[in-house]
């Protein structure tokens, strides 16, 4: 029997997520366990559901996870870095050789 894991992220249809295959995924608890791995290593993934599928093409939703730590896509976590102060700016380029001369003379 194989196990078909669809995982979906915020705002999307769960046929829409991605799909994968595992067949050594048979019990409540293996897919728990998958499931809790899948969303620390994505946290944008916001529902992820295991079907169990036969070898005649019946299928059956048999665990179901929604992660309730779910993080929108795109949005990165504040760091150190990105909350520092304003960015330094460059000085201001030194004055060219005509612009010097002009100043020296007082034209």
């Amino acid at each position: 029997m194989t196990t078909e894991i669809y995982s979906c992220k915020e705002g999307q249809a769960l046929k829409q997520g991605k799909l994968d295959y595992a067949s050594d995924i048979e019990t409540k608890e293996q897919a728990q366990v998958d499931a809790k791995r899948r969303c620390q290593r994505d946290p944008t993934l916001k529902k992820i559901a295991y079907y169990k599928v036969a070898s005649d093409g019946e299928f059956r939703v048999f665990y179901s996870y929604t992660n309730p730590n779910c993080r929108p896509a795109g949005v990165r976590p504040a760091t150190a870095a990105a909350t520092k102060g304003a960015v330094k700016k460059k000085p201001a380029p030194k004055a060219g050789l005509m612009a010097r001369l002009r100043k020296a003379l007082g034209i």
